[in-house]
């Protein structure tokens, strides 16, 4: 199979504007951190944004970082990783997202090597996984059955969730990531949404190196107290992950 890991980033971001371009250290941006991290990946990487005029500067930016860069639909993720799987012809991808500065390269590879079996066609995150770690990876057959559900480039497809579930009723396996113990079970917030997570970032890149395994750098936090930085806004999270669902119609 090919594989590939697809960053899905946007330039554009209402609770944290221009996130993408946020200083965490002194040598590296949001953007930069996590095409680092997909990278250790050792799988393909490819860079995914929109067409819109406002992601020039990231589509820029990405491509001197070393890596491809596609872009599609400014609103419809789905088509988005659609168009991306025909124009690379691949197999399958890994998702990496645009705000989890703490990605688990390890896990992407886990996932890869056990998608080669063939057993499934989505592997999602178990609701224990420490957030921020991985989220999802995909089949293309499992990409073009959501795609064929929401084909309109103007729907808004950021939280995939419930087209998942209707595929997953169409018959497609879905399968959990493999996960260590020490990767899941623990109130740490490893993704980027609002100024505290960004603050908490900045104090956990001071003590840990950016191509540190996420499991790590979650201890780390946990050890020196740095999640009453953000933990709190993991309610405020799934809020508006819950609201969004509720407004999509199929």
């Amino acid at each position: 199979m090919k594989i590939i890991a697809v960053i899905n980033a946007r330039s554009t971001s209402k609770r944290l504007p221009n996130k993408c371009f946020s200083q965490i250290t002194d040598d590296f941006k949001t953007y930069q951190i996590i095409i680092l991290r997909a990278k250790l990946s050792g799988l393909p990487v490819v860079f995914g944004t929109s067409d819109d005029a406002s992601d020039d500067r990231l589509a820029q930016l990405a491509a001197e970082e070393g890596v491809e860069v596609f872009r599609g639909a400014r609103l419809n993720k789905i088509k988005r990783w659609h168009d991306c799987l025909v124009e690379y012809d691949a197999d399958a991808m890994v998702c990496i997202d645009g705000d989890d500065l703490a990605v688990d390269f390890d896990i992407a590879r886990r996932v890869a090597v056990v998608m080669e079996k063939g057993l499934a066609d989505i592997y999602e995150a178990p609701e224990d996984i420490v957030c921020g770690l991985l989220t999802y990876a995909f089949t293309r057959t499992a990409v073009e059955r959501m795609f064929a559900l929401v084909t309109n480039p103007e729907a808004d497809t950021d939280v995939v969730s419930i087209y998942i579930n209707y595929i997953k009723a169409a018959g497609l396996i879905c399968a959990e990531m493999p996960l260590n113990t020490n990767e899941r079970g623990l109130d740490v917030r490893l993704t980027l949404d609002y100024p505290e997570d960004a603050e908490f970032f900045r104090k956990v890149y001071e003590v840990m190196p950016v191509d540190a395994r996420g499991s790590a750098i979650a201890a780390k936090a946990l050890e020196l107290g740095l999640t009453k930085i953000n933990w709190y806004r993991q309610a405020d999270f799934f809020q508006n992950q819950l609201s969004f669902n509720e407004q999509v119609k199929i």
